[in-house]
This record gives C-alpha cells, structure tokens and sequence, in this order.
C-alpha cells in the first residue's frame, strides 16, 4: 500500500467551513474514493454522542434525521463498534453485521448510503475527538481501506478542529463587535484605514485622550492588544464596520 504524505494534503490554510469542504473533496477524495462524507466534532455520553458541529459533504442529511434516539444524540452500529475496538469500521449493506438494528438499517438502505469506511480520533481526557464517516464507496471494502483511513483521518482531525477553533473565535470576534458602542466602531473603523489617533480626533471632534480612551474599550472588547492586531483582525475575517452595527460578508 501506497504511503500518503501527509504534507502533500495541505489544509494549513482551511480555516472557513465550506473551505472544509472543498479540502476534502479535492485532497480527501481522490485518496479515498466515496460520494458522501460526515465529519462531526462532539463528546461521549450515555445517551450516545452528542456533536458539538457536524459537516456535511454531498451527504444525504434525511438520514441523519432518521438515526437520532430519544436524547437527540446520533446513535450507529458503526460508531459503537469504533467505540468498542477505536478501529476504522469498514460496512457493507449487503452484508450487515449481526447486532444492526432493522430500522436502522431500513434508513440506511433508504437513502441509498452504500458501502460506509468510519475512522475517528478521540481524546480520552477531554472525552471528545471527532469522528469520518465515508459512504457509497466504490468496489469491496478491504484491509487497504482501513489502512488509508488510519493514515487520513489523524490529517482529517486536525484540519476540522482547527476550522473550528477559528469558528469558536470568530464567533467571539464578532460577539465583541456587536457589543462596541457606536463611537468605539466608528474609531475602530479609523484604525482600520490607517489613522493616526491625531487624525481620528481631528475626524470625530474629540480629544486625543478620549480617542486613547475609546481605543482601551475596544481592545478589551476584542481581545486585541495593539492598534496593528486589531486592523489586522478587522481586514482578515471582512469585517464592514458601519457606526452602531456589524456586517459580515459571506
């Protein structure tokens, strides 16, 4: 079997959702040929998993709705089996493993899932990790599929947490724009042309202290410490700035 070089997959500068995505697609895929793909970011719990994010890639979502328990948790065979052995799961439905439910897998023939790969990375101390489920992969499923997956997934893991480490603080960023007054916005959008805390007194008729003032306020809002990493902050997530409101463009 072919070594995968990690390196070659890229994903350092994945940082958005749909950027997620189209990773997979162009560098997943052609590795590991399938047609749909699940990767969910959660915990273990007694009820089953409960996941934080799930991503979905050309996946036929009614199939998750019909795999829910009654505590809202996702609840498969094949995560259960990973969970038991943390090994990749390879699933035929045509061959089903003894202990699948009947309505489970009414579901997943209904919506035509086909042959399924899941792998995941779990971290026992933070009882979290986040777990890939491939489906309608072509031919029979095989020891080179596990193996693929074992040398994929520890990529996959790591790209989709960062993803959502920079989600969580955006999230923030834009929490801390939201609760800027309407002057500390129309100053933060001074800094962010370039404006010297002269010019922005000069601009918003008050004095420098005040500007300085102003400047303390959003910088404990945004968590910023200096007026370079606060424009840096505003360009790179395409923050509009408009007095009293933000707008994020998607």
């Amino acid at each position: 079997m072919n070594v995968i070089d990690a390196h070659a997959l890229g994903g350092d500068g994945v940082r958005t959702i749909e950027g997620y995505k189209e990773w997979t697609r162009e560098k997943i895929r052609p590795h590991f040929p399938h047609e749909a793909l699940g990767s969910g970011y959660g915990h273990l719990h007694a009820g089953g998993v409960a996941l934080d994010y799930l991503v979905t890639i050309d996946y036929p979502v009614g199939h998750l709705q019909s795999i829910r328990n009654r505590a809202g948790a996702i609840d498969t065979p094949i995560l259960r089996r990973w969970l038991a052995t943390r090994e990749p799961q390879l699933f035929e439905p045509d061959s089903p493993w003894p202990e699948v439910p009947t309505d489970w897998l009414a579901s997943y023939r209904e919506h035509a899932m086909g042959n399924t790969a899941a792998h995941a990375v779990y971290d026992t101390e933070r009882c979290m990790g986040t777990y890939h489920t491939f489906h309608r992969i072509p031919g029979r499923l095989g020891t080179k599929h596990a193996e693929k997956l074992k040398q994929l997934v520890p990529v996959m893991h790591n790209v989709f947490c960062r993803v959502l480490d920079a989600l969580r603080f955006d999230s923030r960023f834009a929490a801390g724009l939201a609760a800027l007054s309407a002057r500390e916005t129309e100053v933060a959008q001074w800094v962010k042309s370039g404006k010297t805390n002269g010019e922005i007194a000069s601009l918003s008729g008050v004095s420098e202290n005040t500007v300085k003032h102003h400047l303390t306020s959003i910088f404990d809002k945004l968590g910023v410490e200096t007026r370079v990493q606060l424009a840096q902050r505003l360009v790179e997530h395409e923050f509009i700035l408009r007095p009293g409101y933000v707008t994020r463009i998607v």
